[in-house]
Order: C-alpha cells, then sequence, then structure tokens
C-alpha cells in the first residue's frame, strides 16, 4: 500500500507570487514519467512539472493565482514510494504586484488584477549573459519599457543567469517575453521546450514565443505547432500570453492556444489590417531599429523609429522599440543589452503616458481614412498625421461638447485648442509640420471619472485540469487541418465584421 508523507511545512507566499519545493533523490526518480505536483484550492486544480536545477537537484515551482491555503500532493513513482503532501497559505499580493498579463480582447492586455498593460517592448536578445547585466538593468529601470524580448534555446546551458534576469525583471514590473528557440525540433527541442517552460512558467512576467525555422510551408509549421502548443500548454497552468514568431503576417496564428500575432515587420501600417484578418491583437515586435549598423534595418534615425511605432499604435495595433548603434565587437543594446543611448525611448515614454490617461476599449477608426485614428466614437479620438502637414482638420462626431488638444510628437509637447468645440464637428486650424497629433475628447463624458480597469474574473482562471484535459483531447481527435483553416478564415471574417466595436470585457 502507498505511504503518504506528511511534510511540515506552512509557508506563505503572496499571490501571484514563486513557491519552490525542493524534491528528494528518491521523490524525483520516475522511471520514465515526469514528476509533478497536484496543488488544490477547492475545485482549482494546478500540475507543476519537476525540474532540474544547475546542480542537479530537482525542484517544483508553482505560482499560486487565489488567496488561502493549497495542498499539494507529489506521487512517488512507484508503489512502495511515499506520497509527498503539504499545503501552502497564499496571502494577498503586495502593492506592485497586479498579476500576470492576460489578452482581454481582440487588442487588449490586461493584468489579472485587471489594471489595463499596454505593450511597449524593446528587444535585448542576450544582455543577460554577459558584464551588461546591471548596466542593462539599470537602463531599463529608468525606461518607459514594460516587455522585453530575450532568447532562449537547447544550446543556453547556464539557465540560472536567466532566472535571475526574469526575477530581476519581475522586481521592475517588467515582462520577460522568451523567445523560445524551436528551429531545430525533433526529440532536443522539445525536450528544451518541456524543461524550460517547467523551470519558469511559475514567474508571473514570462510571455513564450516559439521561434520556428522561417522556411516552414504552411504543413510544415502546423505540424510543428501540433506537437510544441499541447507539451507547452502542458507545462505551463497558468495561461501566459503565447504566440509564434513570424516575419509574414499571413502567417495562420489560429490555434487556440495562441494569445496574440507577434510579427517582424518593417511595416506597421497594415496592422488594422492584420487585426482584422487574424482577431487578436498585433504586436510588431521587430518594425526596425534606431541605430547605425550596416543594414537598413538596423539604421533608422530615431524619428522614423518613432513615427512607426506612432502609426502601429493609431491603427490598433502595438509596434515595439529596437536600438541598434554598434559596440567594439559588434555588440548593441539589441543584442547585448547596456546603455540605451538613443532619442526614441523618452518619445515613446510620452506616447506611453498619452496613452495610460485614454480610457479603455480605444479601437481604429477607418472612417477617418486620411489619417491614422483610435477612439471611442462620441467620446474620445487619438488621430496621428505622420509625415503629412495638414494645414487643417475636420472631423465629424456625434453632437456634443468637445475639447481638442495638438501634440508636437517629437517635441513632446501638448497644446489645448483655446476654444471648446459644441455641436457635430471639429473644425481646428494646424502648423504645417510633420510629426504632429491630434486628441479630441468629449468634456461631459462619464468616462472620465470611470475606473481604468478591466473586468478580468471571467478570463483570469485557466480551465480547471478535467476540463483542459477533455478539451484538448476532443480537438485532437475532432480537427483536421482543412477544419483549422476553417476556422482560421472564419475568425478573420469575424474579426472584420466585429472592429471597431468596443471590448465586452470593459466595465
Amino acid at each position: 500500500m502507498e505511504e503518504k508523507s506528511e511534510v511540515d511545512i506552512h509557508q506563505q507566499v503572496e499571490q501571484w507570487g514563486v513557491f519552490e519545493l525542493g524534491l528528494s533523490d528518491a521523490a524525483k526518480e520516475s522511471a520514465g514519467k515526469p514528476v509533478k505536483a497536484i496543488f488544490t484550492n477547492g475545485r482549482r486544480v494546478r500540475e507543476a512539472y519537476a525540474f532540474e536545477d544547475g546542480s542537479g537537484a530537482g525542484r517544483i515551482r508553482f505560482m499560486p493565482d487565489e488567496v488561502g491555503v493549497w495542498e499539494y500532493e507529489i506521487a512517488g513513482s512507484s508503489a512502495d514510494q511515499p506520497v509527498h503532501q503539504g499545503r501552502i497559505e497564499c496571502t494577498a499580493p503586495h502593492p506592485g504586484n497586479h498579476g500576470p498579463v492576460r489578452i482581454v480582447s481582440d487588442k487588449d492586455f490586461a493584468y489579472a488584477d485587471g489594471t489595463p498593460f499596454i505593450p511597449f517592448g524593446t528587444t535585448s536578445l542576450k544582455w543577460y549573459d554577459g558584464e551588461a547585466f546591471e548596466e542593462t538593468i539599470a537602463a531599463l529601470a529608468s525606461s518607459p519599457f514594460n516587455k522585453v524580448r530575450m532568447a532562449a534555446g537547447p544550446a543556453d546551458s547556464d539557465m540560472e543567469k536567466l532566472e535571475a534576469a526574469i526575477r530581476r525583471l519581475m522586481e521592475l514590473g517588467i515582462e520577460a517575453d522568451l523567445l523560445l528557440d524551436c528551429r531545430e525540433g525533433g526529440a532536443e527541442a522539445e525536450r528544451f521546450l518541456a524543461e524550460a517552460v517547467a523551470r519558469l512558467a511559475a514567474f508571473r512576467n514570462v510571455w513564450w514565443s516559439l521561434v520556428l525555422p522561417e522556411e516552414l510551408d504552411p504543413p510544415g509549421r502546423q505540424e510543428r505547432l501540433r506537437r510544441s502548443l499541447p507539451l507547452l500548454q502542458e507545462r505551463d497552468p497558468y495561461r501566459h500570453p503565447l504566440t509564434v514568431q513570424s516575419s509574414d503576417p499571413m502567417s495562420d496564428f489560429s490555434f487556440h492556444p495562441i494569445t496574440h500575432v507577434s510579427l517582424r515587420a518593417g511595416d506597421p501600417s497594415q496592422v488594422s489590417h492584420y487585426a482584422g484578418m487574424h482577431g487578436k491583437p498585433v504586436l510588431v515586435e521587430e518594425c526596425g531599429c534606431e541605430g547605425n549598423a550596416p543594414s537598413l534595418w538596423g539604421s533608422l534615425p530615431p524619428e522614423e523609429l518613432v513615427n512607426r511605432i506612432w502609426n502601429a499604435v493609431c491603427r490598433g495595433g502595438y509596434a515595439a522599440h529596437g536600438e541598434m548603434f554598434t559596440r567594439s565587437g559588434g555588440a548593441s543594446w539589441h543584442s547585448h543589452g547596456g546603455s540605451l543611448t538613443g532619442e526614441a525611448a523618452p518619445r515613446l515614454a510620452f506616447l506611453r503616458g498619452i496613452l495610460e490617461e485614454a480610457p479603455l476599449g480605444l479601437r481604429f477608426m477607418p472612417a477617418y481614412y486620411d489619417a491614422a485614428t483610435i477612439g471611442l466614437e462620441g467620446e474620445y479620438y487619438l488621430q496621428y498625421h505622420g509625415i503629412h502637414r495638414f494645414s487643417t482638420k475636420q472631423l465629424r462626431v456625434p453632437e456634443g461638447r468637445y475639447a481638442a488638444d495638438l501634440i508636437d510628437v517629437w517635441n513632446m509637447q501638448i497644446t489645448p485648442f483655446s476654444e471648446e468645440f459644441v455641436g457635430s464637428e471639429v473644425f481646428v486650424a494646424l502648423p504645417e509640420r510633420t510629426n504632429l497629433a491630434l486628441r479630441i475628447r468629449r468634456v461631459d463624458s462619464p468616462l472620465q471619472q470611470a475606473p481604468r480597469r478591466y473586468d478580468t474574473a471571467r478570463i483570469t482562471d485557466p480551465p480547471l485540469l478535467a476540463d483542459r484535459l477533455q478539451g484538448q483531447a476532443d480537438r485532437q481527435n475532432t480537427i483536421s487541418p482543412d477544419e483549422e483553416n476553417e476556422n482560421f478564415i472564419s475568425e478573420r471574417e469575424r474579426a472584420n465584421k466585429n472592429r471597431g466595436g468596443r471590448s465586452d470585457a470593459q466595465q
């Protein structure tokens, strides 16, 4: 009969914090089967898989997502080994801990507690594995960036450094978007994926971005995803944001575990089209770099990078920062971190401030076809003029009272127009300069007093374990490649019909 061993432990862990459990040699022996712990809190059931740390010791990490007492059990690998049991108490989160990021609509992100998350990302692939670690942390701490893309793959033997980087980023409130290199495929790539996710999923600030070979044809890409996505889902019970990096906007992102579209594309002006096609948030993660690298992509002037990011935002998507001023040995911020020396970052901080003051649920407004515009009809409009030098602007709006501001994107200045606009038209004279934006707000809008918080209750919780496993089995048994393609097409058509609507997750 199987013996049960009660672990004399009663630790406190904050909600969305990390509980770590060391395994005895006996507990980590599994006769070829993965060792896992089952954590329960009422009907909530979460599985956390074991991994080996740098010293070869077995460990399990768990992120409790509800306040209260969680009980756990680690089954032995054979009938004559004991079952290890214990419990932890999950306490309220500390200030600044908003939980993992969730996708709340076809455009919007929010933390698990409902706090809005507006992606302002940058890329620094190997900053954590070099001498510039602390310098990079200091640069990120004073930057506008709340997400950084980092590379990890089977060849990265020192996962301790990556973990240390994720922890430090978590302390700063910055998301760690991990580019998981699965290009080689096969058993080695699957083993790396399983171990990396089991090891890192308990950190609330991780995102997953699968990197597949760009030359894969659509059937080959689908086959890779059919193998990788269930494995990743099994090891990540918390539903962290998940995507597949692609240079092709026409790639199929319709697999249900994929939460958003991740693109490497130089021109973000088409994000409204991509969003309508995919029905998911679109992040152009690499739209070019401010820098002096010997390539078109890595030598943009700061004005152009800022222009591209404003364009993406005002077309209903997001675009990320990049910097590639080459140093000795070919290193740059993009590859190895260090200091941020460009001029784009302060302008992006300015844009982030504008968006964080805006009401929730802004959508691309195609009716204003001559200038990229997002807003809420009759409430709020943010229109970017980019390279155009309009002398006047006229916007038809629902009847009401409106105030307007002229925004100088490069000089980071906001100048209110002196008059108030009453009626169904806003007409303004503009200086004939580039890099300007126009902001129009309803004066008596109730949204000005509305809390800036999403209702994430219906999406925060991952499915219960039994439901999730049954759902995976049902999909594997019933979904054919042709049906996946039909789902992709129907999602695209549905998104096109619904564009411009407000999020039903918005309070």
